[in-house]
């Protein structure tokens, strides 16, 4: 199911990056998870529209399996 999550954490070199999901859990996300366009444009503060499933990614409890910037509309 999608959300909206807003950016916390982006490194473009490293190609990793953590949300903060509505409810304050965070979750890791990687740019293959993205389209190009979108994660060249990404910066921490941006809302994104996201699908998360609850497995464990490194210290995390969940992870983002598609992230999108979120468009308002």
């Amino acid at each position: 199911m999608a959300e909206i999550a807003t950016v916390y954490r982006w490194n473009l070199s490293k190609g990793t990056g953590v949300l903060t999901r509505a409810d304050g859990t965070p979750a890791w996300f990687h740019l293959s998870t993205m389209s190009p366009e979108d994660y060249m444009a990404l910066r921490v503060g941006d809302l994104v529209d996201v699908e998360i499933e609850d497995v464990p990614q490194g210290e995390f409890t969940c992870r983002a399996i598609s992230v999108r910037k979120h468009i308002d509309g």
